[in-house]
């Protein structure tokens, strides 16, 4: 695959994490497997439990209007970026009400995994862009949301996995894991995140967790990890994630986008893609944008827009 093909797949492997993970965002592992005790094999599973299965949410939402403000101006404009972000809060339900009330008040000072958020885009970026510029627009971007140093590191480091996977072939998940220990610990990141990357690396079962810590940075930071690792296919390693609950949405978006860099688009399972779709708020906002007007939104076909968005900016 060539950068542009990796950068697809990357997007399309997070919109369809994002669309899995919709049926079990929220519940409980406990829950999850009193409902499918024998596993989640299609996006439309919990169908009857969450109606609206495979719809984007914030999770994919938000990297889209990124892109999208990127392409359309061709430039990084964090203003027009911010601004983007408050009307699509003004479309219909929008996003989450922590992350609406984030775009509406102040950056989170938690260390909340909500900062990862972005990360695929900013690595299409870094992929394309000289460093000090990229780097200046990241961290202008990254603190529209937040504000924990430690949220924004994992974030840069997340950024620069996915631009490693754009950039380079991995042979397999431990020796991209491995590299992105390695490059933590050459940048000096937050020791924390450093010895979330080694426990990954053990390869031994992933404890149980606190749900309350289900949504930090660090417990996302280990789980997503943890699975490219555990499991050989992105299939598999989504089924597993889904079934977890918790943040769902967001650690199979991550995971996706990261397992689809390493295996290519054709991992993917077609009949997922297939059932995945943008909320409403997306969809109103890319049609007041672009020249998606009459056409029908298909997320992987958005995903090959944006790419050729960003991969043509100076």
């Amino acid at each position: 695959m060539d950068s542009r093909e990796r950068s697809i797949a990357i997007l399309t492997g997070w919109f369809t994490g994002d669309g899995m993970g919709s049926q079990t965002d929220g519940m409980q592992y406990s829950e999850v497997e009193a409902l499918c005790p024998e596993g989640i094999e299609e996006v439309y599973t919990l169908e009857e439990v969450r109606p609206l299965c495979g719809m984007s949410s914030e999770v994919s939402d938000l990297p889209a209007l990124l892109a999208l403000s990127i392409a359309t101006n061709k430039a990084c404009d964090v203003h027009h970026v911010k601004a983007s972000y408050r009307k699509y809060i003004q479309e219909g339900e929008g996003p989450g009400e922590h992350i609406r009330h984030i775009l509406q008040t102040e950056a989170s000072k938690a260390d909340h995994s909500l900062a990862l958020i972005r990360t695929p885009i900013h690595g299409i970026l870094k992929a394309s862009q000289a460093q000090k510029k990229w780097l200046a627009f990241f961290k202008a971007e990254s603190q529209i949301t937040s504000s924990s140093d430690l949220c924004l590191q994992t974030a840069l480091l997340f950024s620069y996995g996915y631009a490693s996977l754009i950039e380079d072939e991995f042979d397999d998940a431990l020796h991209f894991v491995g590299e992105l220990a390695d490059l933590a610990k050459r940048n000096r990141l937050d020791e924390r995140i450093i010895a979330a990357l080694h426990t990954a690396l053990n390869q031994k079962p992933l404890a149980v967790y606190d749900a309350k810590q289900s949504s930090f940075v660090l417990t996302t930071l280990l789980v997503v990890m943890h699975t490219l690792i555990a499991f050989d296919s992105y299939e598999e390693g989504i089924k597993a994630l889904v079934m977890r609950g918790e943040n769902a949405r967001l650690v199979c978006a991550l995971y996706g986008g990261f397992a689809a860099g390493l295996y290519g688009d054709r991992s993917i399972p077609e009949r997922w893609v297939d059932e995945v779709f943008p909320s409403p708020a997306l969809e109103a906002m890319i049609k007041k944008q672009t020249l998606f007007k009459r056409e029908t939104i298909r997320l992987e076909k958005l995903a090959a827009s944006l790419t050729a968005g960003l991969l043509e900016l100076d």
